[in-house]
């Protein structure tokens, strides 16, 4: 007879102490109703924009659909979180979980470890791996599985780590006693919702994400609005500005300390723009960028985003970045292989110049 409460001691002993996992729990492969009702009013309302990978609430919220016969979900976390220093107009800024190896294949190769675990202690039973490229509701599963609470920045905060953390799933007929949901609010605390520049958190735990500087610039293919341009910044990938105003990350945060996700592949959290713009074929950024998830954006969208944080940067200090990024924004408008960007760089010029 399996003891189910011996096999979760043992998984989270096994997940802690050999593999570095941050955090680890448990809930029953169980479709969360309440998850699927509140992705079926987001995407009523049209908040995922272009993200049409999210338009599936019925297997995003049943882990049965994606490993028949599922028992339970195994929820890992992972902390990335670094320290920062001030970055200066002409260096774009990137969001903390970009600044090291792509996290899939790093969370890919934790749970690999972890399901020949399972294999070996219990054998005769399948397992699905998931990180957040799988059709699957993390977020929600993380919170049955007593990871952390959602926070009014739709974020899930663990009470030990804050929020800046990444999630892994695996989905298993392993039945496994579950962890116990963990208790948490934002109390009356409203700092992330008046610190977003966008206005994207529309209301407690309620947001749309069309006006997300993370989707704008990681999702998006799309220029960026007229209304968000100037307050985006030197934003080129990604924003952690509401979770670093977050009280939970600002007494709680803490470096780091899975060797596999401190490799730095960019220059900490800036790159400079002139050396974006320099980019001028696929194998560049290629070469430049291989291996970081600044490959979700690809060149195309990198150089749209530092166009929009190079006329930021002009308009901060014109005597001095005119002189440097005029040429780069000549160049691109006449030259550049990609007709977006070329029309990107010629309208740039027109509001640098006239």
């Amino acid at each position: 007879m399996i003891d189910n409460f011996t096999i979760s001691a043992q998984i989270k002993s096994y997940a802690k102490e050999q593999l570095g996992i941050d955090l680890i729990g448990i809930c029953k492969s169980e479709k969360l109703v309440i998850a699927e009702k509140n992705l079926h009013e987001f995407l009523d309302k049209k908040f995922q924009g272009e993200m049409q990978y999210l338009e599936n609430p019925e297997v995003r919220t049943d882990p049965s659909a994606l490993l028949p016969g599922a028992k339970s979900v195994i929820v890992i976390a992972i902390n990335y979180y670094r320290e920062k220093s001030p970055t200066t107009p002409d260096h774009g800024r990137i969001a903390r979980y970009a600044w090291g190896r792509d996290y899939h294949k790093v969370i890919k190769k934790i749970l690999k470890q972890l399901i020949v675990f399972l294999e070996t202690n219990w054998p005769d039973h399948q397992h699905r791996l998931c990180v957040d490229s799988a059709p699957l509701l993390e977020k929600a599963f993380a919170e049955q599985a007593g990871i952390g609470f959602y926070g009014r920045n739709t974020t899930l905060i663990s009470p030990e780590l804050g929020s800046f953390f990444l999630l892994g799933e695996i989905i298993t007929t392993l039945p496994i006693e579950p962890s116990s949901p963990r208790s948490g609010s934002c109390g009356t605390c409203h700092r992330c919702i008046d610190a977003c520049p966008t206005k994207a958190l529309i209301a407690p735990g309620k947001m749309d994400a069309r006006r997300c500087i993370s989707y704008l610039t990681l999702e998006s293919k799309q220029p960026i609005p007229e209304e968000f341009g100037s307050v985006s910044s030197n934003l080129i990938a990604g924003c952690d500005i509401c979770q670093e105003v977050c009280p939970y990350n600002l007494a709680k945060a803490k470096p780091l300390q899975l060797e596999a996700l401190k490799t730095i592949k960019i220059a900490g959290d800036e790159i400079p723009l002139i050396e974006i713009l320099q980019i001028n074929t696929d194998q560049q950024f290629l070469e430049k960028f291989a291996g970081s998830p600044l490959m979700r954006p690809k060149r195309y969208g990198l150089i749209k985003n530092s166009i929009n944080a190079v006329l930021n940067a002009i308009q901060l200090n014109r005597q001095e970045y005119l002189p440097t990024f005029q040429p780069l924004l000549e160049k691109i408008s006449q030259h550049d292989t990609d007709d977006r960007l070329r029309a990107l760089a010629s309208r740039a010029l027109e509001k640098i110049i006239y």
